[in-house]
């Protein structure tokens, strides 16, 4: 299924039947995809292959075939910091990302990599700066989420891929990266947002959503969608979370 969000004026992310295996494993099945600006979500059950699929529009995974396209340029032809310059990827587990001793560090060492000066504001609306001094890997599971993505987004990329950033995060957190979402529409960015819940997309409203199952774009179109669709694809739907939160 080929899903499509943009005319070729607008266009900013295109797959062309992208396939990836991974330990033998075909993860991704010849996904065609056209995003332009705007906020877009992706949702799946676990191992539906969203990680995946972020992490190849990234170009931290090299498809088996098909093209990923960014601005036109394909992915896998660019350097890592090219490609870095163009695409923030924020990790589902923030520990992955981190490798200095300090948060300040961890924050800048994208700016000195990239040679650019970054949107220190975006550090500030996550409340990261209090932590500058701490280290990372002694920062609770909330604390890393804000750092790893406030290291990353820093950089003032114009495509962001966010992996469930919301995942741990208290309200203060959520609030907040729910705002920077919305700065980021404003400000004509391209964010594509993987999140397995579906009352956190509602409080994105997103411009798009693509619904991925074993692997392959099962459903796509405008936001909202419905509940029925979700379970269908084995999605949990907003009634049950709310029957939960209740």
């Amino acid at each position: 299924m080929r899903g499509s969000s943009s005319d070729a004026s607008d266009l900013v992310i295109k797959l062309l039947d992208v396939s990836v295996e991974l330990e033998g494993k075909q993860v991704l099945k010849d996904v065609s995809l056209e995003l332009g600006r705007g906020v877009h979500v992706i949702l799946g059950a676990n191992g539906s292959g969203k990680t995946t699929l972020l992490k190849t529009i990234a170009g931290l995974i090299k498809p088996a075939s098909g093209k990923v396209l960014v601005f036109g340029r394909e992915v896998s032809t660019l350097s890592r910091r090219e490609a870095s310059r163009l695409i923030g990827y924020c990790w589902q587990n923030p520990l992955y990302g981190f490798f200095e001793e300090t948060v300040e560090r961890e924050v800048r060492f994208i700016l000195e990599n990239l040679g650019v000066s970054g949107e220190w504001s975006f550090v500030s609306t996550l409340g990261v700066e209090e932590l500058m001094d701490r280290s990372p890997f002694s920062l609770s599971g909330g604390e890393a989420k804000r750092v790893s993505i406030a290291s990353v987004i820093v950089a003032d990329q114009p495509v962001l891929l966010l992996d469930e950033p919301f995942e741990g995060l208290d309200y203060r957190g959520v609030k907040s990266l729910v705002g920077l979402v919305e700065r980021f529409r404003l400000h004509g960015k391209t964010v594509l947002l993987a999140t397995h819940n579906p009352l956190i997309a509602d409080k994105l409203k997103p411009d798009t959503y693509t619904i991925l199952h074993e692997g392959m774009v099962k459903a796509h179109g405008s936001w909202p969608v419905s509940d029925e669709i979700l379970e269908q694809l084995d999605i949990t739907p907003r009634r049950w979370w709310l029957a939960v939160t209740a």
